[in-house]
């Protein structure tokens, strides 16, 4: 009877874990993967020059678009359906209708545009260019409406889309571009650690903003209120990663080791202190989705998919992916989570 009940238990239980519902075959190693919660579509960076469209309703790849040269990231607007992408070589931004799936044009930006992303309530996408100026399209006419120049390279754009506020890195200056949306002036730049080639993590609640530091042995933390000295968060070198949890208020910042394991370091958003270190391997890929409080952490030299609870910072499970579990994506819809593999898309159904 004992043995029964325990049986049902664990069925209950294991039904509430996440897993691995489908392995997609792509047409080349997934680089940047985002998603479109609207409509349910799922779009990645493969070969250089294309952009794949899966179907998340049927987890099927039902397009391959060409876009321009040397294409590296990716950015979704759901409220127009329109997704846009860097190409480095060829210094343009592809404009993507997601309705046709089709290329609408090329809009010339700066040379090596790298970074990309977009202040929805305004419809405008700003694009960080590494050869010193920061480009503002007109997500309507696609056109561009202002270019910064900020010398240096800009690398990361990340965005609050309340306060309508864009952060930009910049890796040969060590800093952070701050700049009003609305009137698309810098309002400040703000120094923060060495080589921060990482898009900043933005907690809209508190409006604090999370610059991990490459080669420093501190994060950065920017108040958003006051755009002031930036605050040093003492961890270890080699942060490859930050993301936040705006509703638990806890930020996760992974660091990879020239030695051994990677760490992954989680820290309480209000007190700034760490609260728990994790070891997971060297190079390592992170999501968090805020309605399950799980985090997953990919082994991008392997196939394992670790899964995290926010609450205990405890290992739930271990999932397999495809071979390298590298950049992920979430669809706050479906609460579908989408691991770029080479050759390959896991796609991972989060339960509460």
């Amino acid at each position: 009877m004992d043995r029964e009940r325990d049986s049902l238990v664990f069925a209950q239980v294991s039904q509430t874990l996440p897993k691995v519902i489908a392995i997609v075959k792509a047409a080349g190693d997934v680089g940047d993967i985002q998603t479109n919660s609207v409509t349910g579509r799922v779009y990645f960076v493969h070969s250089e020059n294309q952009v794949g469209v899966l179907d998340g309703n049927t987890n099927r790849v039902i397009r391959n678009v060409k876009v321009g040269d040397g294409t590296t990231f990716l950015a979704v607007n759901p409220r127009i359906n329109r997704i846009y992408t860097t190409n480095f070589r060829e210094a343009t931004v592809s404009v993507i209708s997601g309705k046709t799936n089709s290329m609408l044009t090329a809009v010339p930006v700066g040379q090596r545009p790298f970074g990309i992303n977009i202040h929805q309530g305004s419809n405008r996408v700003y694009v960080a260019n590494l050869s010193g100026t920061i480009s503002v399209i007109d997500g309507s006419s696609n056109r561009i409406i202002q270019t910064l120049r900020v010398g240096g390279s800009p690398a990361f754009v990340s965005i609050n889309e309340r306060m309508n506020r864009v952060y930009v890195t910049n890796v040969s200056t060590n800093s952070v571009h701050v700049i009003d949306g609305k009137t698309l002036k810098i309002l400040s730049t703000i120094k923060v650690g060495r080589n921060p080639i990482i898009k900043p993590a933005i907690n809209s609640v508190t409006n604090r903003i999370f610059v991990a530091n490459n080669l420093s042995r501190f994060a950065s933390l920017i108040l958003g209120r006051t755009l002031g000295k930036s605050i040093p968060l003492q961890l270890g070198s080699r942060q490859s990663e930050v993301a936040v949890n705006p509703l638990t208020n806890r930020i996760y910042i992974t660091s990879a080791q020239q030695a051994g394991s990677g760490k992954l370091f989680i820290l309480n958003g209000q007190t700034n202190t760490i609260v728990k270190t994790l070891q997971i391997p060297t190079f390592s890929s992170i999501l968090v989705n805020p309605l399950t409080n799980h985090y997953f952490v990919g082994d991008s030299d392997g196939r394992n998919l670790f899964v995290f609870s926010g609450r205990t910072n405890t290992r739930l499970i271990t999932l397999r992916t495809g071979k390298s579990a590298g950049n992920m994506a979430l669809n706050t819809r479906t609460n579908r989570i989408y691991v770029g593999n080479m050759g390959t898309i896991t796609v991972v159904q989060d339960h509460f």
